[in-house]
């Protein structure tokens, strides 16, 4: 149902660009509150090359999207959207839901 994917370096839960979250929460002003830095080192650093190379894991059928942003793809503070994608924002330790779309 889900294709969640992250460009947060960094985050316990990426690999290779691919969320790995059982479940994600996202705050109302789309902040990723699942966010977990890493205590592996090398995946604390990262080149951009990397980052932008997004490998293609089957969708995912089991996971929890919750959602508190005023969104097209809010239904009852779950997310609907077929594809998710998180980036870093201003602020590295807030990644943002970058499939966010004002009601």
């Amino acid at each position: 149902m889900f294709d969640l994917k992250c460009k947060r370096v960094g985050c316990e839960y990426n690999e290779g660009c691919n969320c790995t979250a059982k479940e994600v929460e996202f705050a109302s002003n789309t902040d990723c509150k699942t966010y977990k830095p890493s205590k592996e080192k090398e995946k604390n650093i990262g080149h951009i090359e990397e980052v932008e190379k997004i490998g293609q894991p089957p969708m995912r059928k089991n996971i929890s999207v919750g959602c508190e942003a005023e969104c097209i793809f809010n239904s009852n503070c779950t997310c609907t959207a077929n594809g998710i994608t998180v980036q870093t924002c201003d602020n590295p330790e807030c990644p943002i839901c970058c499939t966010f779309k004002p009601e």
